[in-house]
């Protein structure tokens, strides 16, 4: 077997631009993967940085030697082990491409590759629950529908403004303390534990919004509403921030979603500084690589919940992930997309659609058992490239 051809699909899907891999090898097995820059910049540079990468790596080798492959594009793209979230999220698409090629071939969930099922169902937390909110003070109201959908654990950006659309736009010049910023997102949080009461779980993201002085401030304003975890209080390559910070809080504190391969995650794990690591497997090095910075993760005690917002082949490619992990936590979860302008299912069998009562099945199909649809990547921007015959 032989990876013959490639198709990178750069995909605008309403705000979001998902780039998702397909990989063909000779005998016409297909492998999908997906590099995880869809929101923000840098996508499309992640969709031709794929090209470079298959076209001097991948591109007539064995699917099956996924390690050697992995390698090669660290050592020989030279720039690859400076690390960054370009060439990274590329590589995180091939690697999860030939993990999917692998495991459709031996007819096997991509989660056999990874030791096993280890857990037959998976809790998730509600993402994009605020999805149709004209302001914040929609949010509560939105925070309990979905809880009445069935989800007792929500992720809030308390810091953050909503767009018209719907979707959410992290605060600017971060380096500048902000009191009046600080008191608007503490009054988020206050109406949104009013309105969902004392059982459900209530996130909090803050996208390194404010200085260290103003998030310690922040979370200890908010401690009496009993806040599950912080994520990114500070920007993960911070790592002296995120010591202050974790000094001067009682909340647990989440990071990941910005940190590349294990070597990333060693320095964070070893700060000790970290409660819940959050890899995202469309950039940190695909479902291989996080599932070594997991197992770092159990050594150091610390929980895994993958980081998801992309496509829904991200969150399929994180069910098989987070089926093997022993240490995961919750699955992040984007239950509302479809509320969103513009939005576009790119599969034909999304994971989504099987969720129920707050909980993602564990299902056994072959790879990562699911389909693009053709129908809808057809005008989409793309890179292609075949092997020579």
């Amino acid at each position: 077997m032989r990876v013959r051809r490639i198709r990178v699909y750069v995909v605008e899907s309403g705000g979001l631009r998902p780039v998702i891999l397909e990989m063909t090898t000779d005998d016409g097995t297909v492998g999908l993967g997906e590099a995880a820059l869809a929101y923000g910049l840098g996508g499309t540079a992640a969709a031709a940085m794929i090209g470079e990468l298959c076209e001097r790596c991948v591109l007539g080798r064995d699917p099956f030697r996924i390690e050697a492959i992995w390698s090669e594009m660290v050592d020989q793209s030279f720039w690859a082990k400076g690390g960054g979230p370009v060439v990274f999220a590329a590589m995180s698409a091939i690697e999860q491409a030939l993990v999917d090629i692998k495991a459709r071939a031996l007819g096997v969930p991509a989660y056999d590759l990874l030791g096993g099922r280890v857990h037959d169902a998976l809790p998730a937390y509600a993402n994009g629950w605020y999805f149709g909110c004209t302001d914040a003070a929609d949010l509560p109201r939105f925070a309990a529908a979905a809880v009445a959908d069935g989800y007792d654990a929500l992720k809030a950006y308390p810091l953050a403004t909503i767009l018209e659309t719907g979707r959410l736009r992290h605060p600017s010049r971060r380096g500048v303390s902000d009191g009046d910023l600080r008191r608007r997102g503490v009054a988020v949080v206050a109406a949104l534990r009013a309105a969902l009461g004392p059982g459900p779980s209530l996130m909090l993201d803050l996208s390194g919004g404010l200085t260290p002085d103003e998030t310690i401030r922040f979370c200890r304003e908010v401690e009496d509403f009993d806040i599950a975890f912080v994520e990114e209080p500070a920007d993960p390559f911070d790592p002296q921030a995120l010591a202050k910070i974790a000094a001067g809080i009682s909340q647990p504190i989440a990071v990941g979603e910005r940190v590349y391969t294990r070597y990333g995650f060693r320095d964070l794990l070893a700060g000790r500084a970290i409660d819940i690591l959050q890899p995202d497997l469309g950039n940190t090095g695909g479902i291989l690589e996080g599932r070594k910075i997991a197992a770092m993760a159990e050594a150091y005690g610390v929980k895994v919940q993958p980081h998801v917002c992309a496509s829904a082949l991200s969150t399929a490619i994180a069910m098989h992930f987070s089926a093997a992990t022993p240490n995961i936590a919750l699955q992040e979860h984007f239950p509302y997309w479809a509320r969103i302008p513009g939005h576009t299912e790119l599969l034909e069998n999304p994971i989504e659609e099987r969720v129920s009562g707050g909980t993602i099945p564990v299902l056994d199909a072959a790879g990562y058992g699911v389909t693009l649809r053709a129908d809808v990547l057809g005008d989409c921007r793309r890179v292609e490239l075949r092997a020579p015959a």
